[in-house]
């Protein structure tokens, strides 16, 4: 049966440090809204050539350049019928323009790099790397005139302050038209579906019709900053005019900087600015709220990875992966982190690692990841003309936000159902589901909370539950607990994930929805005419 935890039942949970204490009882306040322990139980079933990455045959003078601007299409937005293009509101998509009709824009075809653990094999690969061999791998399966790009979308994360347009660098590296301006976007582990997402109201708006959009990070070469202090005493020495001071600016230098073991660069922080708890910590609340426990973590662990060595085994993950070529001419042609077996035995005995009272382990959270994806989207007019398939498209999409504390991960249960109302749909009529595996607790309260009369009542308003999601309907192939999580790579390895396994198995319809830092979700319904 359903509890609801009283105050004297729940022992208080430690505030985010940097909340007034205004907003730490809101949060506590939330925190008791959100102890809603489900009793909603889910079965679980457990189931290698060099190329090259440089683009340079293509011209980019103004006369070689196809003439890309043309007049909207007749084609009006719906959401009543598969395959056609969305309807969205102002809250989450393109702006309505009264009658204005929009274009139908239709996903093509993806690729991807392999998913490597980060500090390991692709240590070496910066995120611009990744970007280009997504891309150039793209435009060579696809056979595209890399002439008809308008424009490159590309998420990113793990910022290099040094080249922070990863897609203008990935445009002058592969010797793309130089006319494509390129455009990097970043919004946490949401980047590359915002890339994709922008890249469809271009084309439905008529600004484009030919549009890579993705993203890529490698945590292996992130920026370790210098600690503030010393950062300011040197910008004040040596913009500041500290250094024409002679002995007193070294004098007024020392002073600011303090002592050199303070000097020690920092590791980049992982917690989360507005509660000062790691996302870990936050899923590890959300499994103790909603009554997942380690066993179903483990399990949930065991089940992504069989599947994506299944899919490994049946070339369904090569279909999509573009070999990363290193210097020494080393080929990484496959996703290293998927395990054939696991002993349920070890993973039981694995202990907490982000709250002492906890139950997420290492097996049960995603891998820090260096990777990249790339989309191809065109209008439906210019792909049939050029012979590309248009089946793909996609039909409704939210993105959203919730208060990060302290179920942090939980705004996709409140993006889904908007998003299946906009398509007229239910859970029900959604033939799979691909969900974005950060940890094994964030999915299965999800899960939970979307087949709840009560979170539907009281978080929602609804009269009923979104809908119980079958396990044998999520992530055919597995996910991010075994393929890994390069933050901004994964909304493009999840895009074109759903449009190989509807083309496969023939499906209508495939239901993505992927949780971010800093308490936002996403959520989309790609639609295929069949």
């Amino acid at each position: 049966s359903t509890l609801y935890f009283s105050h004297t039942m729940t022992p208080p949970l430690p505030m985010p440090p940097s909340t007034s204490s205004n907003t730490s009882r809101r949060r506590i306040q939330t925190l008791q809204n959100h102890l809603l322990p489900l009793s909603h139980n889910h079965s679980f079933s457990t189931t290698t050539t060099t190329t090259t990455t440089t683009t340079n045959t293509c011209s980019s003078s103004a006369q070689q350049h196809e003439d890309h601007h043309y007049q909207p299409s007749t084609t009006t937005a719906t959401t009543s019928s598969a395959g056609s293009s969305p309807t969205h509101d102002s809250s989450s998509s393109s702006p309505q323009h009264g009658a204005r009709q929009l274009k139908r824009a239709c996903i093509i075809e993806g690729a991807r790099t392999p998913f490597v653990k980060a500090y390991t094999t692709m240590i070496d690969v910066d995120a611009i790397d990744l970007g280009c061999t997504a891309v150039s791998g793209l435009i060579k399966k696809t056979k595209i005139d890399p002439r008809w790009v308008d424009e490159i979308i590309w998420g990113n994360v793990v910022v290099n302050v040094s080249a922070p347009n990863v897609a203008r660098e990935i445009v002058l590296q592969l010797g793309l038209p130089d006319t494509i301006s390129g455009v990097t976007v970043s919004r946490a582990c949401l980047s590359g579906l915002e890339a994709i997402l922008q890249g469809v109201r271009l084309i439905e708006t008529g600004q484009a019709q030919c549009v890579i959009a993705g993203g890529s990070d490698s945590t292996s070469n992130c920026d370790v900053p210098i600690p503030r202090h010393l950062q300011h005493a040197l910008g004040k020495y040596t913009k500041g005019g500290g250094d024409k001071n002679g002995y007193r600016g070294i004098i007024e230098f020392v002073k600011e900087a303090g002592w050199p073991t303070t000097w020690a660069p920092e590791a980049p922080a992982i917690a989360e600015r507005s509660t000062g708890k790691t996302m870990g910590y936050h899923a590890d609340l959300m499994a103790e709220i909603n009554n997942v426990s380690k066993d179903d973590q483990d399990r949930y662990a065991i089940t992504s990875h069989m599947r994506s060595y299944q899919a490994q085994q049946k070339g369904y993950l090569s279909d999509e992966i573009e070999p990363v070529v290193l210097k020494d001419g080393t080929v990484i042609d496959h996703d290293p982190m998927i395990r054939s077996k696991i002993d349920p035995s070890k993973l039981a005995k694995l202990g907490p690692v982000f709250r002492k009272s906890g139950t997420i382990s290492a097996a049960t959270s995603s891998a820090l990841t260096d990777g990249g994806s790339a989309v191809l989207l065109m209008s439906e007019e210019f792909a049939r003309k050029h012979g590309y398939p248009t089946d793909c498209s996609f039909e409704s999409y939210d993105i959203t936000g919730v208060d990060p504390f302290p179920q942090l991960l939980l705004a996709p249960a409140f993006a889904i159902p908007k998003v299946l109302d906009r398509a007229g749909i239910s859970m029900k009529d959604v033939d799979f589901v691909e969900m974005h595996e950060a940890f094994a607790a964030q999915v299965l309260s999800t899960l939970k909370v979307l087949a709840s009369k009560e979170f539907a009542r009281d978080r929602l308003h609804r009269n009923a539950p979104v809908g119980e999601v079958p396990m044998d309907k999520l992530n055919p192939n597995g996910s991010s607990l075994s393929i890994g999580h390069s933050f901004a790579a994964t909304g493009g390895r999840i895009v074109t994930a759903a449009i190989h396994e509807m083309r496969r198995s023939d499906k209508k319809n495939c239901l993505i929805s992927i949780c971010a830092a800093g308490s936002l979700g996403g959520a989309a319904l790609i639609s295929r005419r069949v």
